[in-house]
């Protein structure tokens, strides 16, 4: 997916040097990769509403490295706010790129995209942890 993979070099640099730990910059990173990946898959039948929750809530917290798994305490923990305004960003472009091309391209190149495996990995190990079960 186009936009997917340009979020990464469009987002990386002005994040990364704004910040002073660069796993930070690389989580932010990832939440607005993950943003994109949460709005188009349900959009395009790929994934269902829960999944896209939970997938915000795993970029979230890779981004705050909090153990938070609620929304509300996820948006408390440092690095909160610059989260969910990596996420919201994720959403704008994904939304942009969905009206702008047609519903097929999109949804295929999604798809086909790695980042929609690396997003059922973050979802899959959030609700691991959130439910207490071991990772792996």
């Amino acid at each position: 997916m186009r936009l997917v993979v340009a979020l990464l070099s469009l987002v990386w640099m002005p994040v990364a040097s704004a910040q002073t730990t660069p796993s930070l910059g690389q989580s932010l990173a990832d939440a607005a990769t993950f943003g994109a990946v949460a709005t188009l898959a349900p959009l395009c039948g790929l994934r269902d509403e829960a999944w896209s929750a939970d997938l915000r809530r795993a970029a979230a917290q890779a981004a705050t490295e909090s153990t938070a798994t609620d929304d509300a305490a996820l948006s408390r923990a440092p690095g909160g706010g610059q989260a969910s305004a990596a996420l919201g960003y994720g959403d704008m472009e994904a939304l942009e790129d969905f009206a702008a091309g047609t519903h097929a391209e999109t949804c295929k190149s999604l798809r086909d995209n790695a980042a929609l495996g690396r997003a059922d990995a973050a979802v899959d190990a959030f609700r691991r942890r959130r439910d207490g079960k071991p990772l792996g």
